[in-house]
């Protein structure tokens, strides 16, 4: 079957996909375009849709993500883009912002951020999450599931893409109902 074939060969792309550290992203002020092109590029390894940049003014106008300094936008807020845009399909940008909110009660945004894609990066590699027995317990939790239900939803549409294309359900005959 070339078709589960398909589904293994992107399942092994998948577990290659690595997400940046903060000190890995750019700290310079970015324009939107700029943005949105970082953003994008992350979010594509994962077939995600891309952000436009009318998405981007539209969270910034719901305060979403906090507004660019002289139509400059800094590492937090491309995290923030970051994280929206992989959660948005699976969560309401409210939960997002909530979620966010929470774990970085006991945690600076830096450390969160870091420890949100080493669970990311785990899970997509199939390896194990690294323990780090300074992070808040819950919120490590809250992490880990929300990126288990984006991935499972993910998985999921792929196989079902797969699965269709090596055979279609047939279409239950309609009923004959009478008065």
């Amino acid at each position: 079957m070339n078709e589960l074939k398909e589904y293994q060969r992107w399942q092994d792309n998948l577990s290659r996909v690595r997400f940046p550290r903060w000190k890995e992203l750019p700290t310079l002020g970015l324009y939107v375009d700029q943005v949105v092109a970082i953003v994008n590029e992350q979010l594509s390894h994962l077939g995600i849709e891309p952000l436009t940049k009318s998405m981007v003014n539209n969270y910034v106008k719901k305060k979403v993500i906090q507004a660019p300094i002289k139509k400059k936008y800094a590492v937090n807020q491309l995290v923030d883009l970051l994280l929206i845009g992989l959660l948005k399909a699976n969560f309401s940008l409210d939960d997002i912002r909530a979620g966010i909110a929470q774990v970085t009660i006991n945690s600076y945004p830096q450390a969160a951020y870091d420890r949100f894609v080493v669970i990311l990066n785990s899970l997509l590699a199939g390896d194990k999450i690294p323990e780090d027995k300074s992070f808040n317990p819950q919120s490590e939790r809250l992490i880990t599931l929300a990126l288990q239900s984006v991935l499972a939803s993910m998985q999921a549409a792929q196989l079902l893409a797969v699965m269709k294309k090596i055979e279609q359900p047939a279409q239950p005959a309609k009923a004959n109902f009478k008065d």
